[in-house]
């Protein structure tokens, strides 16, 4: 905490602002170690260059970025910058990978386990946004070396304020050094103190990113672009061509120009034995040649930084799109898990133990995982269905609804219907199949209204029986003969 205390010093209210200053190379390592706050100041920056790029290209810087004993990349990185021009693959980068990671929630824990909203808001800024997307574009670049550029210190903490990249041309990451000149092999270790006090390294030092796959695809998706726009160029707009007898280099100029100057809504006037005939274009698989190169690229790209294509193309069907999803989330878990160690290993001890944050031992950073309420509620509900009684202040605080009891079970249809039959009204109905039930007596309540008609027609059929079986036994009794 000595080195911050003395930084802040030295300069005004407390402000560190380590913006571009010129330096020479024989200055350089002297003002450094006067002031580690200039630590990026002597970068020299230079124009990168424009020129197209072609396969041979990439496949010389990238002999030269593997070099064992001199890795360059500063022509590597020229052709990443070129490449990454392209609309769809920007896109697939920054919309699929790094902003769903980039916008997450979090949470930073104690050791217990207890979240603190007070220690989230230091990390609430502008700065540990950025500081996710640098990181976040070290898998696509091989390598990326974020630093403090601007900190205030206010006689306690160093608070960053500011985050930015040092140009990866100067990074030389299998030597942890930046340079001065972007084609020096020698510079600064940035593993040393003081400058690992402002950098975090992001990355392995010998990976050259997913860029480098996607490199000769661009490169091939490029040359289709290009070639389809000499084919329109050439072949898109009918041909316009003159026939003329006159041998008159007037006249014959004339009509070049009634030519050049022929648009939508334009006439000419030629002599009588000009013939203006107008040439259409017989070409018609030029939409299949180049288009097909085009979208096979694009699925290509998808294919590689996404895992997938349906999440960034279009895709055929509700069952592939799922399988799709799935494994663009296990991709998004991988750069969510990537970053999360990144900042409990690196960043926030760095905070911690250098600039004097208040962390404690034991805090850490997570990443802010919603329930899946569909799975909750499937779950909840199987335990219903076995008989088990759930606890009603846990359901409320997990689907965050207010329960004020439990709702009333709806009658059977047709429980408390009234009977057709007027007369069957306030009567009370016996199981005696003999005798005639009273209506003199008060319902019972919670009688059924067409089950007492039915009972009533079932003990007038067993009386009516009861009769039959009287007289047969008169019958039997007077030794068979039959009673009218």
């Amino acid at each position: 905490m000595q080195l911050n205390a003395r930084i802040g010093k030295q300069v005004n209210n407390g402000v560190v602002n380590t913006g571009v200053i010129n330096l020479s190379a024989d200055d350089f390592k002297r003002e450094l170690e006067k002031d580690p706050a200039k630590v990026m100041a002597a970068i020299i920056q230079q124009q990168r260059t424009l020129f197209s790029k072609q396969i041979q290209h990439w496949i010389y810087a990238r002999a030269n970025a593997e070099n064992p004993i001199y890795p360059i990349r500063t022509q590597l990185y020229d052709i990443y910058d070129d490449v990454m021009i392209d609309g769809f693959l920007t896109g697939l980068i920054y919309n699929h990978r790094i902003l769903p990671v980039k916008n997450k929630a979090f949470k930073i824990k104690n050791a217990a386990g207890d979240a603190s909203d007070e220690k989230a808001k230091w990390f609430k800024a502008s700065w540990f946004r950025e500081f996710i997307k640098l990181a976040m574009e070290s898998p696509f670049y091989g390598h990326s070396l974020p630093y403090f550029k601007e900190l205030e210190y206010d006689g306690k903490t160093s608070w960053v304020k500011k985050v930015e990249l040092i140009p990866r041309k100067h990074v030389i990451p299998e030597k942890h050094v930046y340079t001065v000149y972007q084609s020096d092999l020698t510079g600064v270790d940035y593993e040393q103190a003081p400058v690992s006090n402002y950098v975090i390294p992001v990355g392995d030092t010998k990976d050259l990113g997913l860029l480098n796959k996607a490199t000769p695809l661009v490169i091939l998706k490029k040359h289709g672009w290009n070639n389809w726009d000499q084919f329109a160029e050439r072949f898109g707009m009918p041909i316009m061509t003159v026939k003329t007898a006159s041998q008159d280099a007037r006249v014959q100029s004339e009509i070049e120009s009634w030519l050049k100057n022929l648009s939508t809504g334009s006439y000419g006037i030629f002599p009588a034995d000009t013939e203006l005939d107008i040439q259409e274009s017989k070409k018609t698989d030029a939409f299949q040649v180049f288009a097909e190169l085009i979208d096979k690229v694009d699925a290509e790209l998808a294919i590689l930084i996404n895992g997938q294509t349906m999440t960034s193309m279009d895709g055929s069907s509700r069952s592939q799109g799922e399988v799709h999803e799935r494994v663009k989330d296990e991709i998004t878990k991988d750069d969510e898990i990537f970053i999360d160690t990144l900042i409990n290993e690196k960043l926030i001890p760095l905070l911690r133990d250098v600039h004097n944050y208040p962390f404690e031992e034991g805090d850490y950073f997570e990443w802010d995982q919603p329930e899946d309420l569909t799975a909750l509620l499937a779950i909840y509900k199987g335990v219903n269905d076995m008989g088990f009684q759930l606890d009603a202040d846990e359901v409320s605080e997990k689907f965050n609804v207010k329960i004020i009891g439990l709702k009333q079970v709806a009658p059977v249809p047709g429980e408390n219907d009234k009977p057709d039959d007027p007369e069957a009204d306030d009567e009370t109905l016996e199981d005696d199949p003999v005798e005639q039930p009273d209506k003199s007596e008060k319902p019972v309540k919670g009688k059924k209204a067409p089950a007492a008609k039915s009972a009533k027609k079932k003990s007038e059929e067993l009386n009516a029986k009861a009769v039959l079986k009287l007289h047969a036994d008169i019958i039997q009794l007077m030794g068979g003969t039959r009673v009218h």
